[in-house]
């Protein structure tokens, strides 16, 4: 008896827990899509759609009026104010632009300096005042005077000297010590420091000698004391 009941009892509660589920299930999705259609209702009503930018904007845009312009500018005038309505003498001064410093002129290099020349022999030179009435080697020899500071008083001391020397002879050598020359420069080759032909050329001898009487004498009249006293200079 007790085993019928309690299956009885089973059976109608089951029966009435359908239709329960049933409606929780339909109230779930309703409230559901109620909210989803709110989300979306919203959305759209709060967000706010600008137009696009446009040129048409500006240009139809009104303009100022006289009115306004008035109560823009202090003394009520209704037009534009403008620089140039001004008198002249109430423009205000536009300082002038500061000219540009003109460059530094780049300094001119300096010329290569040419490679110097190799010593040359001396070119015989002119007859000089009072020099005359002598002719070859001695008229070369007086014209030089000059080129060392000598006056032609000096040049009768020179003959003298030179012609007990090598009888004014460019190729005189002495057979015991060597010397050579118009001067009897000893060795020969020191009379080189006058040019490269000093064996054959009495032009560069007479340059060397002459130099040598100056460095050592002085003068040729005390070139030729020392060589009387001496018997060499």
């Amino acid at each position: 008896m007790s085993n019928h009941i309690i299956t009885n009892s089973r059976k109608m509660l089951r029966q009435f827990r359908r239709p329960i589920v049933a409606g929780l299930s339909i109230a779930v999705l309703g409230v559901s899509a109620a909210g989803v259609a709110y989300a979306n209702t919203g959305s759209s009503e709060t967000e706010e759609t600008l137009p696009p930018a446009d040129i048409t904007h500006i240009a139809n845009a009104e303009p100022f009026d006289s009115a306004l312009l008035a109560a823009l500018n202090d003394n009520g005038d209704g037009e534009l104010w403008r620089p140039d309505a001004l008198d002249e003498d109430e423009r205000p001064e536009i300082p002038e632009p500061e000219p540009e410093p003109e460059p530094e002129p780049e300094p001119e290099p300096e010329p290569e300096s040419e490679p110097e020349e190799e010593q040359s022999s001396p070119a015989p030179p002119t007859a000089a005042d009072g020099c005359d009435s002598y002719s070859g080697n001695r008229l070369i020899a007086c014209n030089m005077l000059g080129d060392f500071g000598f006056g032609g008083d000096q040049f009768s001391c020179l003959d003298n000297l030179w012609e007990r020397e090598s009888n004014w002879n460019e190729t005189a050598q002495n057979p015991s010590s060597g010397a050579y020359g118009i001067p009897q420069s000893l060795p020969g080759d020191k009379m080189a420091s006058s040019g490269g032909d000093w064996q054959t050329n009495p032009a560069t001898q007479i340059h060397w000698g002459l130099g040598y009487i100056s460095d050592r004498y002085g003068a040729p009249c005390a070139a030729w004391a020392h060589s009387e006293a001496n018997g060499w200079y």
